[in-house]
C-alpha cells in the first residue's frame, strides 16, 4: 500500500483514568498496517497519571496527538471531540483497553469503501466482530457478532425497530454495534455525533438517529477486536435500565407511530432482568410488553419461539 495513494485515517482513543490500560490502546494503534494514520487521544480530565503515560508515548511517535478536556464531560463528549478534531478522512474508534488486529483498519476500509461505492445516497457505518476477555481469559460463548457482517445488510427504520424493541426483520444479518469497533467516513459521522446525555448507550442512540436517516450498518465478517471487559460505574446497578428507558423515551414519537412505545418500555425491563438472571421478572415484563403492543410485539415474540 502506497502512503500517497491512500487517505489519512484517524484512530480515536478516549481516556479517563486509564493509566493501567492506555498504553495497550496506543500500542495497538501504532501496530496497524495502514500507512497513513494519526492517533488522536482525548483525555477526559484524568487525574491518575494517564497524561504522563500519553506524554511519554508522544515523545516516541509524532503521529500521536493529545487533546485534554478541562473538566470531565463523559464518554460521548470525548468521542465528539475526536470527531470534531480528526484530520483524517475516516475515523476508527479504539477503546483504551482493547487489542486490535494489525489489519483492522485496512479490512474495515476495504469493506466500507466497497459498500459506499454501491450505496452513494445513504450514510454507512462499519463494525467488526469481537472476542471478549475477562481477567485475561477468553470468555467462552462470548464472541460478539457485529450487525451487517453479510448481505443483506440492515438499513433504515428496521434498525431503529431492532434497537428500540428488538424486532429482527427476517432475512437480514443482525448483531451488535459497539463504538469500540466502529469506522466511518468523517463527513458521515460528524453530521450526527453522539448525544452527550447518554453516558451509556450512546452508540444505540446514534444508530437510531442514523437509521431514521436511512443509514446502512455493515461489518467485516471477522473478529478484529479483542475486548477486555471491565466494570465501571456507568455499567453498574440500574444504570443499564435507566439509559435503556431514556433511549426509548427520547424516541417516543417514532415508537408511538409504530404502536410499540409502552411495549418497548416493558421490553427494557425484561432485558434488564434477563441479564441479571431474574428470569421470572423478565418473563412477567415480556408478557406486559406483549399486552401493551399486541399487534406488534406479541407476533414477533411468538414467531421467535415457533
Amino acid at each position: 500500500m502506497m502512503k500517497n495513494t491512500l487517505p489519512l485515517i484517524t484512530i480515536g482513543i478516549t481516556c479517563f483514568n486509564a493509566a493501567n490500560t492506555i498504553l495497550r490502546g496506543i500500542e495497538s494503534a501504532k501496530a496497524q498496517d495502514w500507512p497513513d494514520i494519526e492517533i488522536l487521544i482525548v483525555d477526559d480530565c484524568s487525574d491518575d497519571g494517564s497524561l504522563e503515560i500519553i506524554g511519554a508515548a508522544q515523545k516516541k511517535d509524532e503521529r500521536i496527538r493529545l487533546i485534554r478536556h478541562a473538566q470531565n464531560k463523559g464518554y460521548p463528549s470525548a468521542l465528539n471531540t475526536i470527531i470534531e478534531e480528526a484530520k483524517g478522512d475516516y475515523i476508527a474508534f479504539f477503546d483504551d483497553d482493547d487489542d486490535h488486529e494489525p489489519d483492522r483498519l485496512s479490512k474495515q476500509y476495504d469493506r466500507l469503501t466497497s459498500f459506499e461505492k454501491e450505496h452513494t445516497d445513504k450514510p454507512v457505518l462499519c463494525y467488526a466482530h469481537r472476542r471478549v476477555f475477562v481477567d485475561g481469559i477468553e470468555k467462552q460463548n462470548a464472541f460478539v457478532h457485529a450487525i451487517g457482517a453479510t448481505a443483506p445488510e440492515p438499513h433504515g427504520e428496521m434498525v431503529a425497530d431492532f434497537v428500540l424493541w428488538h424486532k429482527q426483520e427476517p432475512g437480514y444479518t443482525w448483531g451488535e454495534f459497539g463504538s469500540c469497533t466502529l469506522m466511518a467516513a468523517k463527513e458521515t459521522i460528524e453530521r450526527f455525533k453522539f448525544d452527550p446525555a447518554f453516558r451509556r448507550s450512546a452508540e444505540w442512540d446514534l444508530a437510531v438517529r442514523m437509521a431514521l436517516d436511512g443509514a446502512y450498518f455493515i461489518a467485516v465478517d471477522e473478529p478484529l477486536i479483542i475486548q477486555h471487559k471491565t466494570e465501571t460505574d456507568d455499567k453498574a446497578g440500574t444504570k443499564p435500565l435507566e439509559y435503556g428507558l431514556k433511549l426509548r423515551k427520547k424516541h417516543k414519537a417514532f415508537l408511538k407511530k409504530k404502536g410499540t412505545y409502552w411495549g418497548a418500555l416493558c421490553l427494557a425491563y425484561a432485558r434488564f432482568y434477563y441479564f441479571r438472571n431474574k428470569r421470572w421478572k423478565s418473563r412477567f415484563c415480556l408478557a406486559l410488553a406483549c399486552l401493551a403492543s399486541p399487534f406488534k410485539i406479541l407476533p414477533d415474540v411468538l414467531e421467535k419461539r415457533a
